[in-house]
């Protein structure tokens, strides 16, 4: 008995020291639990998030120009006065993807019975500065006059005496052209292929391209300007070509149009905020029997404002010869602008006498007014 006695209070002692283990044991292990849990619930919180890329960013931007002229024209034997110069320009473009944008742009003029013109309408596939594709109307590779538009000249009026390249409607065609630009803007290349109607023949479209180089300052873009009101130190010299089969009318038949050109301008910005700038063109186009045909301009801008805006006196001096020789076609400008915010906004009287040789002589005398934004 007292064996089995001892035995039972041996398990009882055991019993109850286990039971104490376990419970000491229960606190480590609920410690241990809650610990995994706040590692999870951590691990959880840093892991990165799977986040849709953003889509490619949409512009839409719009505009409208403005510009009205006009005075009094005196020749020999009468005299008119009105309103000589009166356009307007709504402007759209737009991009839905870095690579691909538009613009389409509309023109009224007074000179063709104030009809709505379309200007330009470009799809513009743009996947590398050295590497672009324009499709549909636009300014082809021509000169630089042409590319800067009367928008963005020296002169209020338009170098009208010089230029035999053909057109639609105000310098544009339809078609096709592959350009690019390197440096910025500081070499650039522009080649196409344009048509005049929606009939033309296939081997009777005009092929056309342009090379332009920057010395000093880069000119960004298909486009240019011929002034940047000292903003730029420009040296630029390029050169256009264009040809087509049958191109030209002449009395006896059709002849190829071979038209090139060679332009150059210099810009230069002075002390005080002043600005000189020296722009030329030589044109060619005997081989369709036009004539050759040069223009020469030079303006100062003055730094210091006259009141709001800026003076620009400038001189331009045109001179177109035909072929096989006769009387050049002469014109001379003159006039001052007056400059409130560069190309957007600016004041202009213009002086403008002309010699033709097959018409009395006309001097003009105009003021303008051009508004862009």
């Amino acid at each position: 008995m007292k064996i089995a006695s001892g035995i039972s209070s041996a398990l009882v002692v055991l019993l109850a020291a286990g039971r104490a283990s376990a419970a000491d044991a229960a606190p480590a292990e609920a410690t241990t639990v809650a610990a995994a849990e706040t590692t999870k619930v951590a691990a959880a919180e840093t892991k990165p998030l799977d986040v849709a890329p953003a889509p490619p960013q949409k512009s839409l931007s719009y505009g409208v120009g403005l510009r009205v002229g006009g005075g009094e024209t005196t020749q020999t034997g009468a005299n008119t006065v009105g309103v000589s110069s009166l356009d307007v320009r709504p402007y759209i473009s737009g991009k839905i993807h870095p690579m691909v944008k538009f613009s389409a742009n509309l023109d009224l003029n007074n000179t063709d019975a104030s009809r709505i013109h379309v200007l330009d309408a470009v799809a513009q596939f743009e996947p590398d500065p050295l590497l672009n594709v324009w499709f549909g109307r636009f300014l082809p590779p021509s000169d630089r006059a042409n590319l800067s538009g009367p928008y963005y000249q020296h002169a209020w009026l338009y170098p009208d005496a010089v230029n035999g390249y053909p057109s639609i409607y105000a310098g544009r065609d339809d078609g096709v052209a592959l350009w690019g630009q390197t440096g910025g803007g500081q070499f650039k290349y522009q080649g196409g292929f344009f048509t005049t109607d929606t009939n033309t023949p296939a081997k009777q479209g005009i092929y056309a391209g342009r090379l332009t180089y920057n010395f000093l300052d880069p000119e960004p873009g298909y486009y240019n300007s011929s002034t940047y009101y000292g903003s730029k130190e420009i040296l630029a010299v390029g050169g256009a070509l264009q040809y087509q089969r049958n191109g030209v009318t002449t009395a006896t038949g059709k002849s190829d149009l071979l038209g090139f050109n060679f332009d150059a301008l210099f810009e230069r910005p002075m002390l005080g905020g002043d600005a000189l700038s020296l722009e030329g063109a030589y044109y060619n186009f005997e081989q369709g029997n036009q004539g050759q045909s040069f223009f020469a301009l030079a303006s100062y801008l003055v730094g210091q404002k006259l009141g709001i805006g800026k003076v620009q006196p400038m001189v331009r001096f045109q001179q177109f010869m035909p072929t096989g020789g006769g009387s050049a076609t002469h014109v001379l400008d003159g006039g001052v602008n007056y400059i409130l915010d560069g190309h957007n906004a600016r004041l202009a009287f213009a002086v403008q006498h002309r010699d033709v040789p097959t018409g009395p002589s006309t001097t003009s005398f105009q003021f303008g007014v051009q508004i862009q934004e």
